[in-house]
Parts: structure tokens; C-alpha cells; sequence
């Protein structure tokens, strides 16, 4: 009986179940979709904030063309710069900007020369200075209330006496204006070449009378001198010889 019970729990070959060999379980793949989605973002961001701040160029911004180099052998030297614009915005202004080489000396502008007249230089002279004396020297049949004199004579080169020249006498006199004039040889009292003028004697000091000689055409012959009158009866008559002194110049 047991050598049944041992026969029946055998099981055929046939009949058995085949043994199936078990294999591990297939491991889960991780995803890198959402980890590279982040990471893209950063460097976006990243490269924004760069050229927010300058450090990257922006692709939006024009670019700035540098001007072509300029030889300092240049005579002119010329370059334009366009004003950068934004977007495609057309410029509506052109700098231009002149060069001047610093080693090309600019030209000093010539002053033209100023003209130098010459001194002029008069031919006569007042010989000493004028010399007042009482009238009664020459007029003595004249009151001292009477008249004021002034006269002389003119000498050349030679000291021989000049005649045909015009003396004058110019100013202001207690008042009045006086222009008044007397050719040498015309008053033989002062000498062969006398010359002579007569004013009401106001018996004043003054200051304010001039003489000077002149040749037939006008001409000065001699510096324009002042006179002074003292007013007084023994300085009533003024003497005043010319002397030449050189060539008169044509």
C-alpha cells in the first residue's frame, strides 16, 4: 500500500509543468524632458541679461561702422559720421568732421606794413626866440594905448635878406579872431626883408596868437609858433626874425 500511495504521487514526464527561468523586471527610464526644458530657460535668461547690460551685443542694435583710416600725408582730411539709429530708422542728419593734422603748421597771417611818415623838417627857423621891446624902439610917435606890433625879417642860406615869402599870423586876441597875413619885403622899417603886423593894443596877456612862414604856393616853410604877449607898454613891440636853415624841397 505504501508503494501505491508512493506510485500515485509521481507524476509523469509528460505531464509536469516545464520550469520557466525568471527574469529581473526592466528598470524605469528616467525622463530628461522637463530637466532640459529648465536648463534651456536658464540660458535664455541668462543671455538676455547679458546684453541688457552691455556685456553681450544685442542682434536688434545696429552696429557701428568705424570711419576709414586717414593717412596724415592727406591734404584734406574728411570723414562722415552717420548718426546710429534704432530699428531701420533712416538717419535725417550728416556730421561732418574736419581733420587738421597737428603736425602741419597752419599759415600765420602777414600783417601788411604799416606805412612811416617821414618827420617833416622845416627849411626856417625862428632865429633866437621872439624878443618883445617898447615900441618907441620904431614907433616912437605912437601912444604904448595905441597899437601892438609884431613884426622881423627873413634871411636865407646866405644870410642875405629873402623877400616874396608870406608870414601869418593866426589865433585869438582879447576876444576876437585874428588871421592876418604880411609878405617879407613889405615893411622896410624891420629891414629889406621886413614883414609886419598892427593890432589895436588891448594891453592884455595873452597866449593865443601863432605865427608861421609860408612860400608863394602855400607851402609851410617853418613850424606853426605860439607867441606870448605880456600886455605891458615896454613889451609892446615883438620881433621875429626867420632863418633858413637848408634847400627848399620841391
Amino acid at each position: 500500500m505504501n508503494q501505491k500511495r508512493r506510485v500515485t504521487n509521481q507524476q509523469s514526464s509528460a505531464t509536469r509543468p516545464m520550469a520557466v527561468r525568471r527574469t529581473e523586471p526592466e528598470s524605469k527610464k528616467r525622463g530628461c524632458g522637463s530637466a532640459g526644458a529648465v536648463i534651456f530657460l536658464l540660458v535664455v535668461i541668462a543671455v538676455v541679461i547679458l546684453m541688457l547690460t552691455g556685456v553681450l551685443p544685442s542682434p536688434f542694435e545696429s552696429q557701428i561702422t568705424p570711419p576709414a583710416i586717414i593717412t596724415p600725408g592727406d591734404a584734406t582730411l574728411n570723414y562722415f559720421i552717420t548718426p546710429v539709429g534704432l530699428g531701420t530708422e533712416t538717419p535725417t542728419a550728416t556730421e561732418q568732421v574736419v581733420l587738421i593734422p597737428t603736425s602741419t603748421p597752419l599759415p600765420s597771417q602777414t600783417m601788411p606794413p604799416t606805412q612811416t611818415s617821414t618827420p617833416w623838417s622845416a627849411a626856417f627857423v625862428i632865429r633866437g626866440t621872439p624878443e618883445a621891446f617898447p615900441h618907441t624902439l620904431l614907433y616912437d610917435r605912437y601912444a604904448c594905448e595905441e597899437y601892438l606890433f609884431i613884426g622881423g625879417e627873413v634871411w636865407d642860406l646866405r644870410e642875405a635878406p629873402l623877400t616874396g615869402l608870406t608870414v601869418q599870423l593866426t589865433g585869438t586876441y582879447g576876444g576876437g579872431t585874428v588871421d592876418i597875413s604880411s609878405q617879407s619885403g613889405e615893411f622896410g622899417i624891420y629891414g629889406q626883408s621886413g614883414y609886419g603886423f598892427v593890432l589895436d593894443n588891448l594891453q592884455i596877456p595873452t597866449e593865443s596868437l601863432y605865427i608861421q612862414l609860408f612860400d608863394s604856393e602855400g607851402n609851410p616853410l617853418s613850424a606853426k609858433t605860439k607867441l606870448t604877449i605880456s600886455g605891458e607898454c615896454d613889451g609892446n613891440l615883438l620881433l621875429v626874425n626867420y632863418k633858413q636853415v637848408q634847400e627848399i624841397s620841391n
